[in-house]
């Protein structure tokens, strides 16, 4: 893996990057184990994240996140986020 070099100073010291933005702050983060669950389920048998968020009433950004973390608890069975292989 390579490092980009203009990333490696350090932003926050610099005069310009003084400002934090919070990010998501629009946004409802909180799942029960139970919505998540189904929200995986769905995902998993091939609904796309649009029609899953229709149906739970949430914004696609939240449900995103949430198969995000189910990404990372190995329970996302479907390609979600592409990276690159070596």
């Amino acid at each position: 893996m390579a490092i980009i070099e203009r990333k490696k100073q350090n932003k926050f010291e610099s005069q310009q990057n003084r400002h934090i933005i919070k990010l998501f702050r629009d946004n409802e983060l909180y799942f029960s184990n139970g919505l998540l669950d189904e929200i995986t389920e769905l995902y998993n048998e091939g609904h796309e994240i649009e029609d899953i968020a229709e149906t739970f009433n949430r914004p696609v950004i939240e449900i995103m996140l949430a198969l995000l973390y189910q990404a990372m608890q190995e329970k996302v069975t479907r390609p979600f986020a592409y990276r690159r292989t070596k």
